[in-house]
């Protein structure tokens, strides 16, 4: 999905001009790549592949409504709805993907409802801003391999706050209610994200932290993934841009905390926390009308938190890289091609127990209208 096009339009529809009557929008995304590659993985000396020629829709294509209109005392209101999975693959159900409404003026922006976090989207470099990764996107090592707490995430009964610009600064906070599920007893499971941004010329840094306390281990949010009262997870995040005309370089580096849990190693040792810090660097030169650009990202090995103190898991790490082409054919169509490759050491999760290795090659299309 291309996250970027769907918040510049909620953002766009924010910055409408007082005097704009009510309007409806109705927007289409497409995003289809043709993957041509294979999963290995090794344990005990033995491997095990699985092809992984596919079609794939960077995690569903969307149909989008988006509603202006501006009250009597010039307070804007916006409505934003998402439908997804519209699934060029196989079958596939239609859902609410995104779905939020927010009133903007002299204060800023508020929303309620569902969208995703910026935690997650600041993260999306490449020039597609699809979230097909299973290589290099950033995005694919923002989570925690023993417990598979993962910050690419939607969570639904949201408030969200962005402040106006001002001169290059901006704010944004987020409350999460969490769900609420029947498992739920004796626990009470939120989230916040706190995020600041300044941008200055070619230069653009930023940071933010999302925190969610009283989750399953994974952070799943169904009746199956029984919470567990007193545990937070959290994942600060640095990043910059820097856009020199002929070169673009972005880098991010995060660290991921999880405590007040019981979990298992896959060594056998009983843990109680974990840790883990992860970077990614892209760099992006245009070209031909189009963008020629390149990924790494990277998780180094775990910290457990254990009886005896905290204690690295050896090859617990992960490993990435994306090179691709960008190419926009006319104003609503865009050609991609990239490959990739990703590798999981063998004490990476707490299931496999063994490395795995993944390649792919990817050729596509998104249409946008």
């Amino acid at each position: 999905m291309k996250k970027a096009l769907i918040a510049a339009a909620v953002a766009g529809a924010f910055a409408a001009p007082s005097v704009m009557a009510a309007e409806l929008s109705t927007n289409v995304y497409w995003s289809t790549g043709i993957t041509l590659g294979e999963t290995t993985t090794t344990t005990a000396g033995v491997d095990s592949t699985v092809n992984n020629d596919e079609v794939q829709d960077a995690g569903g294509n969307r149909l989008m409504f988006t509603w202006t209109d501006t009250l009597d005392n010039g307070i804007g209101v916006n409505a934003y709805l998402s439908f997804g999975n519209l699934n060029t693959a196989g079958a596939g159900g239609v859902n609410v993907r995104n779905a939020n409404i927010g009133f903007s003026g002299d204060f800023g922006k508020v929303q309620v409802g569902t969208n995703e976090h910026f935690s997650e989207t600041d993260l999306l470099f490449d020039p597609s801003f699809g979230d097909f990764g299973r290589t290099g996107d950033a995005i694919s090592f923002i989570q925690m391999g023993q417990t598979a707490f993962n910050f690419t995430r939607r969570d639904t009964e949201s408030v969200w706050y962005t402040s106006n610009d001002m001169n290059g600064l901006q704010f944004r906070a987020v409350y999460i209610m969490g769900p609420r599920t029947n498992a739920a007893a004796g626990s009470d499971q939120d989230g916040t994200q706190l995020g600041v941004t300044y941008s200055s010329g070619p230069l653009t840094v930023g940071a933010s932290q999302a925190s969610y306390n009283d989750y399953a281990n994974n952070g799943g949010q169904a009746d199956t993934d029984t919470p567990v009262a007193g545990t937070e997870s959290t994942m600060t995040s640095f990043r910059a841009t820097y856009d020199m005309g002929m070169v673009m370089v972005k880098a991010a580096v995060w660290d991921i905390e999880q405590s007040g849990i019981v979990a298992t190693t896959n060594l056998g040792d009983a843990s109680t926390g974990f840790e883990v810090s992860g970077q990614s660097i892209f760099v992006g030169m245009p070209i031909n009308g189009g963008t020629l650009w390149a990924q790494s990202s990277s998780l180094g090995d775990q910290d457990a938190t254990l009886a005896a103190g905290t204690s690295a898991i050896n090859a617990s790490g992960k490993t990435g890289f994306d090179i691709g082409y960008h190419h926009a054919m006319n104003s609503q169509v865009n050609f991609f091609l990239r490959y990739g490759e990703s590798e999981t050491e063998v004490n990476f999760d707490a299931t496999t127990g063994g490395s795995t290795e993944t390649e792919e090659l990817m050729l596509g299309w998104q249409l946008m209208y």
